[in-house]
């Protein structure tokens, strides 16, 4: 896959969102055990509990890791589904072991457990108090330098705290131990970490191939267009060759002087036509000049009005654009035997071009009348869906006497 400048930002986006992420998870036991001693003084800092929850947090870090970068390609780039779901399976299934053998489990956990001498989740009361009394227990557990779940008194009498576990963060014991709550819990956990993870991946995958796809359209657009400029090129230019062949017999001097006026516009064919946007004063320069080669060759019988405002303003439009609709008037709409008209008219402003066509219409033979339009105006048809798609405006109104054209398409400043 070509790399993007897309590409590299998706990439860096992405992993901005990770490491956001899980600074705030490693974060989060910090806070948490700031909130809850700032509630109750009896809390003492922890460093093991800050520990405990960072190695919780590091399995589920190396399941993403892992996810991230040796699954989802996998399944984005192979797209081997079952490949990918099976080893999916069998790293949540992993992980979520690890955190079952990742959680402490006291050498006499049954013991402690069956006293359930607490006053909260976080202490154990050692001593006499109202509850009851285990003198030897408490007396085993805090002289014994192994065990981290009592402390010495923090205050004078006979009931004083004892830092110990919470029972639900201890490894839980029975055959099925692995199966309780809490690996279903962290099960859950690491599904959705994935989930997201495969979320987030496929959002800025879809970005990726959107781009790529708009790239290629772009690309396969261009190169129409390219096609169409070149049958646009010969079309014309083997209809001015017509109309010089046509002179020489009829005044050879004009002859003369249309093939300077063709030169003229050849130039223009040759170094204006494959640029995507021109001047809108070129094309017009080129449409005066295309005329008044017309003009030489037809008689006084062709009525030929041509209004081109002088000035104009500095916009911008696809080159060879009006010319085949003059062509095609001069062709079906000019007869040597009756009088004749052709009337182009042009109007512009910063935001759009009008452009009206009118021509007489001669009558045709029987075959012709079947047609709806030569190589010409079809290929201006296909120029004008690709170049403007829906913004433009193409109106063709025929009858036995005229053929009238109206266009309206939108205008550049710049060349994007």
């Amino acid at each position: 896959m070509e790399y993007t400048m897309t590409t590299h930002m998706n990439y860096r986006k992405e992993h901005i969102i990770y490491t956001s992420i899980w600074l705030m998870l490693y974060l989060s036991p910090l806070a948490s055990l700031y909130m809850r001693m700032s509630s109750n003084p009896n809390i003492a800092f922890s460093w093991h509990e800050i520990l405990n929850a960072w190695a919780f947090n590091t399995i589920w870090l190396v399941l993403m890791l892992i996810h991230n970068f040796l699954l989802l390609p996998v399944l984005i780039i192979k797209r081997r589904t079952w490949q990918y779901m099976l080893l999916s399976l069998l790293l949540l299934v992993s992980c979520t072991y690890a955190t079952y053998l990742v959680r402490p489990m006291h050498p006499r956990y049954a013991e402690i457990y069956d006293t359930r001498e607490m006053i909260d989740r976080n202490y154990y009361i050692c001593g006499e108090s109202g509850r009851g009394h285990t003198p030897q227990l408490c007396w085993e557990l805090e002289h014994n330098p192994k065990e981290d779940l009592c402390r010495k008194p923090i205050h004078g009498g006979k009931n004083f705290p004892i830092q110990r576990h919470n029972p639900d963060e201890l490894r839980p014991l029975g055959p099925l131990a692995f199966l309780g709550p809490g690996e279903a819990v962290a099960f859950i956990g690491g599904l959705l970490l994935m989930g997201m993870n495969l979320g987030v991946k496929l959002y800025f995958k879809t970005q990726e191939d959107r781009e790529q796809r708009e790239k290629l359209e772009k690309q396969d657009l261009e190169r129409q267009l390219e096609y169409l400029r070149y049958q646009v090129n010969p079309h014309f230019f083997m209809n001015t060759l017509n109309n010089i062949h046509a002179l020489v017999d009829i005044n050879p001097e004009r002859a003369k002087t249309t093939i300077v006026e063709l030169s003229k516009m050849m130039r223009y064919i040759l170094y204006e036509g494959d640029k995507k946007l021109i001047p809108v004063q070129r094309e017009a320069l080129f449409l005066k000049n295309y005329i008044e080669l017309m003009r030489l060759r037809y008689s006084s019988r062709v009525s030929i009005n041509l209004d081109i405002p002088e000035m104009m303003p500095d916009v911008l439009l696809p080159p060879l654009l009006l010319i085949i609709f003059v062509e095609n008037a001069f062709k079906h709409g000019v007869s040597y035997a009756a009088p004749s008209f052709i009337d182009i008219k042009v109007e512009v402003d910063q935001k759009k071009l009008k452009f009206r066509c009118r021509n007489s219409r001669q009558e045709q033979k029987p075959d012709e009348k079947k047609k709806k339009g030569g190589v010409g105006l079809a290929n201006a048809r296909r120029r004008l869906d690709l170049l403007f798609h829906d913004k433009y405006c193409l109106e063709i109104k025929e009858d036995d006497k005229e053929y009238d054209v109206q266009l309206e398409i939108p205008l550049s400043k710049d060349n994007n």
